[in-house]
């Protein structure tokens, strides 16, 4: 377990976050966020908020199959190809958190994820 957890925390460093996270959709963002800061995102920000959001969930599929069984060879090639594809992200995000109101709503999209691996 404690491999696991070091696995997750090394593949946060890589994406060159602090926390766990995951992108959710508008209307889970209502949940934590006022309607307003989230129309302050531009088209751009709200469609990779999207995308990531898919991206997120199917790593977090992977991470339960792992938690159940870390030997699954093929759920570990889905852990290696999906963080590849973050790596093609990484500059726009990081670009994106430049920008306050992306980092608060990213922020908050963060603690789904948090609490679900």
């Amino acid at each position: 377990m404690l491999d696991l957890k070091s696995t997750r925390r090394n593949f946060f460093k890589f994406l060159g976050l602090t926390a766990g996270t995951t992108l959710i959709s508008q209307t889970s963002f209502a949940e934590h966020l006022d309607q307003t800061e989230i129309k302050k995102l531009t088209a751009e920000q709200k469609e990779f908020i999207i995308l990531h959001e898919k991206w997120m969930d199917e790593f977090i599929e992977v991470i339960r199959v792992q938690k159940k069984d870390p030997q699954d060879v093929e759920n570990n090639k889905k852990m290696a190809a999906i963080t590849e594809r973050a790596e093609g992200f990484k500059p726009q995000l990081q670009e994106f958190l430049k920008d306050g109101v992306f980092a608060l709503v990213y922020k908050m999209s963060l603690e789904r994820v948090s609490k679900e691996i």
